[in-house]
């Protein structure tokens, strides 16, 4: 048959290709005549020398002379896809900047390009990528250099994803000449960039999912964040010294907060529309634990993490503004302190490591609403049954009246 479901033979062999490694497919054209040129029709191209196959460095060299000739060859469509990684020599930045602006030529639309070098050396971009009208998707990773033009037009990017990339020194704020560029863009990953302005801005009117870790590198005093179309957030930021201007959150829905803030209140307030919650907050005394003023009508999924000593002061904050609750999950993270603690204590032990009663069950002059009305669901995992956790867990048993189903697991969340 010529044609299967409304596909030729040839087309649908194609498709078969593009599933393989770029090398895998290209050794196909040793099959027959008929396979001699199909790998030519492929439009996504994928070449990584992190395969144990191409280890010594000879293969190495013969590998990169591969990726060139084999990118040079004319093609009949425009490139779908091109995945670069590389991790050492022979490969050199200029030969990533070479190979991008090719995929740039070919219209390519999804663009993923992780870089490491040995001896610390950044590759370029070239600044046709900056102007490409055609991606829809970019990725970057390790030792990539970005030094952003002074014009950029990126039309079509919906997905930006930036980890541990080097940004230019002289930038100030890369991220706010950036991404205004981008008018459609509705992810954007940022996960240990290195850059040395004093503020990191994502203004993002079309924005919907945004995941940001900051790591303790990054000596940016301030960031902003303005995001009206956000429906996810993801937040990550152990630095306890810089300020912060999260605002317009108006349509999110989940937040994975995990942050060391002397103002909690900075966090919660902008995202208190959220559905699903999860939060690890790092306070370093009750005073820092946001007060009445913040209602989460909508909250109907929290994990809260109790790594922090003051974990039962935000917990009964969330208790008394979270009318509507269902699920509750109390979890602690592995690399807490506390998270190989033994599962039963010893008569010292607990009169070591209990404080006194439950500072927050003093405080509550009537049961939360979600416990009365809404609660059905709660879990802990890696609860280490210390007096204070025993006090949360019998408090949320007796005055749960519409509880389904509760779980304690002395597990350690990963």
């Amino acid at each position: 048959m010529d044609k299967i479901i409304g596909i030729s033979e040839d087309e649908l062999l194609v498709k078969i290709l593009s599933f393989l490694p770029t090398k895998a497919a290209v050794s196909t054209s040793v099959l027959s005549k008929q396979w001699k040129n199909l790998w030519k029709r492929v439009v996504k191209l994928e070449y990584d020398d992190t395969d144990s196959k191409i280890k010594p460095s000879k293969f190495r060299k013969r590998f990169r002379n591969f990726v060139k000739k084999n990118l040079q060859i004319d093609r009949e469509s425009a490139l779908e896809s091109l995945y670069l990684k590389f991790s050492t020599q022979p490969f050199k930045g200029e030969d990533i900047e070479s190979w991008v602006g090719f995929a740039v030529s070919r219209g390519v639309r999804q663009l993923s390009i992780a870089y490491s070098s040995n001896k610390r050396r950044h590759a370029m971009l070239p600044v046709s990528l900056y102007c490409c009208n055609s991606l829809v998707s970019l990725k970057l990773e390790e030792e990539i250099f970005v030094r952003i033009p002074d014009r950029v037009c990126l039309p079509s990017l919906k997905t930006l994803n930036l980890q541990s990339v080097q940004f230019c020194y002289n930038e100030e704020d890369p991220l706010r000449r950036f991404l205004p560029n981008c008018p459609v863009l509705e992810n954007l990953t940022v996960k240990h960039i290195k850059q040395c302005g004093n503020r990191f801005s994502v203004i993002v009117p079309s924005l919907q999912s945004l995941s940001l870790e900051i790591s303790d590198q990054n000596i940016f005093d301030e960031y902003v964040i303005d995001t009206p179309s956000l429906r996810y957030l993801k937040f990550k930021d152990q630095y306890i010294r810089r300020s912060c201007s999260i605002e317009n959150m108006p349509k999110l829905e989940e937040a994975d907060i995990d942050v060391a803030s002397p103002d909690t209140k900075k966090f919660l307030e902008p995202i208190a529309s959220v559905k699903h919650l999860s939060l690890c907050l790092k306070v370093k005394s009750a005073k820092e634990v946001y007060t009445d003023g913040i209602i989460f009508t909508q909250l109907e999924h929290l994990k809260l993490c109790t790594c922090n000593k003051y974990w039962s002061e935000v917990l009964v904050q969330l208790l008394k503004d979270s009318p509507t609750l269902r699920v509750l999950e109390l979890y602690i993270n592995q690399h807490s302190p506390f998270s190989s603690a033994p599962t039963v204590l010893t008569k010292k032990e607990k009169e070591k490591s209990s404080a006194p009663r439950v500072y927050w069950m003093n405080q509550l002059s009537c049961v939360p609403q979600c416990l009365m009305t809404s609660l059905e669901s709660f879990k802990w995992i890696g609860c280490q049954g210390r007096q204070k956790e025993i006090d949360v867990y019998t408090y949320i048993l007796n005055n749960a009246r519409c509880l389904k189903t509760a779980r304690v697991l002395n597990e350690v969340k990963n």
